[in-house]
């Protein structure tokens, strides 16, 4: 018997118990945003970067154009800040024979209430072979903006070479 109300006051318990739904802190004093928690977002963002990889792995320079906003600001691993446009999909992957893009995660993100614009933090591995030989490989920690059309209109991107073995 008592090994029975046991197991009922787990369920209970566990069944009673509520979830955090907001968490961290948005931390830039000049923001309107200033202090207010993040919560997991919902809009379809981990479907469309999961659609992304997918036509970037294939090097669908056309399909890719069709996840950012007509105008994307990125800001690549070495700190070189560029727009990119759907028009510079034509040449993006002309130096290149192939790329494997391997997501290990995906945390969609916004600020608690405030409008649907959103982000997801990926955790990467991207391998890009370039058509002289080279081997580009780093992993990667990115965060992509997401505008109200679901659009990609930011990246911010971080790296750490991955060692030879």
């Amino acid at each position: 018997m008592k090994k029975v109300v046991l197991i009922i006051s787990i369920l209970f318990s566990i069944g009673t118990a509520q979830a955090q739904d907001f968490g961290g802190k948005f931390l830039v004093k000049e923001s309107e945003f200033y202090n207010k928690p993040f919560v997991f977002s919902n809009r379809g963002e981990t479907e469309k970067i999961i659609e992304f990889v997918k036509a970037y792995n294939a090097m669908d320079a056309n399909k890719c154009a069709t996840f950012i906003a007509d105008k994307c600001v990125v800001i690549g691993f070495d700190g070189v800040k560029t727009t990119l446009t759907k028009e510079d999909w034509k040449n993006y992957f002309a130096n290149y024979t192939s790329i494997n893009w391997e997501i290990l995660s995906i945390v969609p993100l916004r600020i608690k209430d405030t409008d649907p614009t959103s982000g997801v933090l990926i955790n990467s591995i991207e391998t890009r072979v370039g058509k002289d030989g080279s081997v580009w490989k780093k992993e990667l920690i990115e965060l992509f903006a997401f505008d109200l059309d679901l659009k990609v209109s930011n990246i911010n991107q971080y790296s750490q070479d991955i060692p030879k073995k």
